[in-house]
C-alpha cells in the first residue's frame, strides 16, 4: 500500500470516527443524559451556547445539561447536518453543522484526537436571527 493510500484510509477512518462521535452526542441528548453528552467533550473544553453562555470544561457542561434535560430540554432532540468536515492535522479537525430543527442554527466544532478517539475541544452554537440577518445584509448593500 502506498503512503497516499494509507493517508486516505486514515482520513476515512477519522471521518467515520468523527461522524460516530456526533451520533453519540445526539443520542445522549435524545436520552436526556447530561453525563453522556458531556463525555463527548474533552476534559478541558469550551462550549458557547446559543444564548452566549460560556461553559468551561466537561464537568460544567455535564452539570448544566443534566439540569436542562430534567427541565426545559426534557424530551428534545438534536438534528443537524454536517456541512463540512476538514482534518486540519492528524489530530485536529474542524466541523461545521447546520441545525435543522424548529429554529435554524449553525454549529462549529474543533475536535482533537486522543488515541483513536475524537473529542470535542471547542463548540459554538449560533441561532440564526432572521431579522438581524436581513438588516445586516441591507446595511452591507447600502455601504457597497
Amino acid at each position: 500500500m502506498s503512503n497516499h493510500d494509507e493517508k486516505a484510509e486514515l482520513q476515512i477512518d477519522d471521518e467515520n470516527a468523527i461522524r460516530s462521535l456526533l451520533v453519540r452526542l445526539h443520542d445522549a441528548w435524545a436520552r436526556g443524559d447530561g453525563e453522556g453528552y458531556a463525555a463527548c467533550f474533552a476534559e478541558k473544553s469550551d462550549y458557547i451556547t446559543f444564548n452566549g453562555m460560556h461553559l468551561r470544561g466537561r464537568a460544567e457542561n455535564a452539570k448544566l445539561h443534566t439540569a436542562l434535560f430534567r427541565g426545559v430540554l426534557r424530551g428534545t432532540s438534536l438534528s443537524a447536518d454536517v456541512e463540512s468536515l476538514e482534518l486540519l492535522s492528524s489530530s485536529v479537525a474542524l466541523v461545521h453543522t447546520a441545525g435543522s430543527g424548529r429554529k435554524k442554527s449553525f454549529q462549529s466544532y474543533v475536535l482533537v484526537k486522543h488515541g483513536s478517539d475524537w473529542l470535542i475541544r471547542s463548540f459554538q452554537n449560533t441561532r440564526v436571527q432572521p431579522l438581524s440577518v436581513r438588516i445586516t445584509r441591507w446595511l452591507q448593500n447600502r455601504a457597497s
